[in-house]
């Protein structure tokens, strides 16, 4: 090879974009190719934001793909961010004395108040009130545990209030938005989803994760119509959402509370 074929192949290197980052903001996004989408996304993994592309992309492509949906993916960064900031704003809840526990939109303070006298051995044992979160711990009823069963079984009680609140607001509350949708869910269930809110089947059977209970009420009601909603429109076809603004006017300030805040309300006892 001649020296002035070198140079030519040395010049298109150096001028070659790197498709393996992209600047978006202030930030150099590491690209990850996949076989998984069929469209760019972002997603935070535990090193940071990643762009997620379909593998099949040719660089060319690709740098068109990504050059034109810039303002997406600013906007969209900009949002990860919020979320990552607010879930890293409040510590965990871990069974702890001096623990922050949402409930219903309020930040209570985690305390035990010890009871020797009652045999507390229900979900009752959990009192909010006052902007602080009391269990009543027996301990004739517990025994002597180690720091870190403590603390599980602390978590236990905690989840068992939670499961039992959630059941005693949404019941209710499906009923009501059930009723003014004008759709019969065949039942509803509380579970412990960690990627969720809720779920709807087509045959009628309606699902919630306790740890919805941490958001405001407006936004659990939300929450709500939206699976209730899918009763009517299986997707989230501009027929669905419309119905959801329809019956829940609050939906767009609701969706963005949920962006904001979910990442948090998720990880609590996960």
């Amino acid at each position: 090879m001649s020296l002035f074929s070198s140079l030519k192949l040395k010049a298109k290197s150096e001028t070659k974009p790197d498709l393996n980052h992209f600047q978006v903001g202030h930030q150099r996004l590491p690209i990850v190719r996949t076989t998984r989408k069929k469209s760019i996304a972002l997603k935070t993994r535990p090193a940071g934001v990643a762009i997620l592309v379909p593998k099949h992309f040719s660089n060319k492509r690709l740098l068109a793909l990504l050059t034109g949906h810039h303002e997406w993916l600013h906007k969209t960064l900009n949002t990860l961010e919020m979320r990552y900031a607010s879930s890293q704003s409040m510590s965990l809840f871990k069974g702890k004395k001096g623990d922050i526990l949402e409930f219903l939109g309020a930040k209570t303070v985690f305390r035990i108040q010890h009871n020797e006298t009652a045999p507390y051995e229900t979900v009752a044992d959990v009192l909010i009130e006052d902007a602080t979160c009391s269990l009543y711990w027996n301990e004739q009823h517990y025994g002597q545990l180690s720091a870190d069963d403590y603390a599980t079984q602390v978590c236990q009680n905690i989840q068992a209030f939670m499961h039992k609140q959630a059941v005693e607001y949404l019941e209710p509350k499906l009923a009501h938005y059930a009723q003014k949708i004008g759709v019969k869910p065949k039942s509803l269930t509380v579970k412990g989803y960690k990627s969720r809110w809720g779920s709807c089947y087509a045959d009628g059977r309606i699902q919630f994760n306790w740890r919805l209970m941490q958001a405001p009420s407006w936004v659990i009601d939300y929450v709500v119509v939206h699976e209730l909603c899918h009763l009517v429109h299986a997707n989230h076809s501009k027929d669905f959402w419309a119905l959801v603004n329809q019956h829940y006017p609050q939906t767009p300030e609701a969706k963005l509370v949920m962006k904001t805040h979910g990442a948090r309300w998720i990880q609590l006892l996960a």
